[in-house]
């Protein structure tokens, strides 16, 4: 009688499928979600809104405080957000005004005070050229022009402009960011990673817990799910500094 001989999952190429299955679903479920095109939603901010924040190091320190306001430009409809930080003895003041559509900008404005000295920046923004006047600490002006893709955002306005865009679990994008200071454009990734549940000074929030990837730093913001959305804490990218919300007006 002539037996009858069954496939094995033990043979070499069906491993080498099954393990390839595995790794794929590894991929999909490990892995970043997929873009999706950048619309903005209509303003969820209003005229005068003001973010108030209390600063800490990386040991859990306070140095400082931060406070956002937000205004409509009377002229065009636009916003002007109004940022300043005080931060280890380390003054900065920016001003940046907005598109009333799509919040690209169209002229900043930055006064950094330290160390008994100051520094002003002034930028213009014109489709793809940027227009940067750099004066240092000694007085001297230095001037500079950019070419950027068209639909760059300043990059302190970040986040101000995502609480406009549709966040939901598994959300993701890609936004072309400037800062005139640095004069240089990097490409950032948007990820809603997941909900959760934080208390600050200003009290508690639901929220949905934002990462914004540029090269090699990765700022990460708390933003509450009920409107207007406030960004009730985040994490700076750059300094490592955690910002909390201590008011909101």
């Amino acid at each position: 009688m002539k037996s009858e001989r069954r496939p094995s999952i033990s043979t070499p190429s069906a491993l080498a499928k099954v393990f390839s299955l595995f790794s794929l679903f590894f991929i999909l479920s490990c892995g970043s979600a997929q873009p999706q095109p950048l619309i903005f939603g209509e303003p969820v901010w209003a005229d005068g809104e003001t973010s108030a924040y209390r600063v800490t190091n990386r040991e859990g320190r306070i140095v400082g405080t931060a406070t956002f306001q937000v205004d409509r430009l009377a002229q065009d409809g636009g916003w002007t957000l109004l940022r300043e930080i005080i931060d280890a003895g380390v003054s900065e003041q920016a001003t940046i005004e907005m598109q009333p559509v799509g919040y690209r900008p169209v002229y900043s404005h930055l006064v950094r005070t330290f160390g008994g000295g100051k520094q002003v920046v002034e930028t213009q923004f014109e489709g793809a050229q940027v227009d940067i006047a750099l004066t240092n600490r000694q007085g001297a002006k230095v001037y500079q022009r950019v070419q950027v893709p068209s639909d760059i955002r300043d990059e302190r306005t970040l986040l101000l402009i995502m609480r406009a865009l549709p966040l939901a679990q598994g959300y993701a994008t890609r936004i072309n960011s400037f800062l005139p200071i640095a004069g240089q454009m990097e490409r950032v990734a948007l990820q809603v990673r997941r909900s959760e549940s934080v208390t600050v000074p200003a009290g508690p929030f639901d929220t949905w817990v934002v990462e914004l990837k540029a090269n090699d730093r990765t700022t990460k913001a708390w933003v509450a799910q009920t409107a207007p959305f406030p960004v009730v804490k985040f994490i700076d990218g750059r300094s490592q500094a955690t910002f909390e919300l201590t008011g909101f007006e």
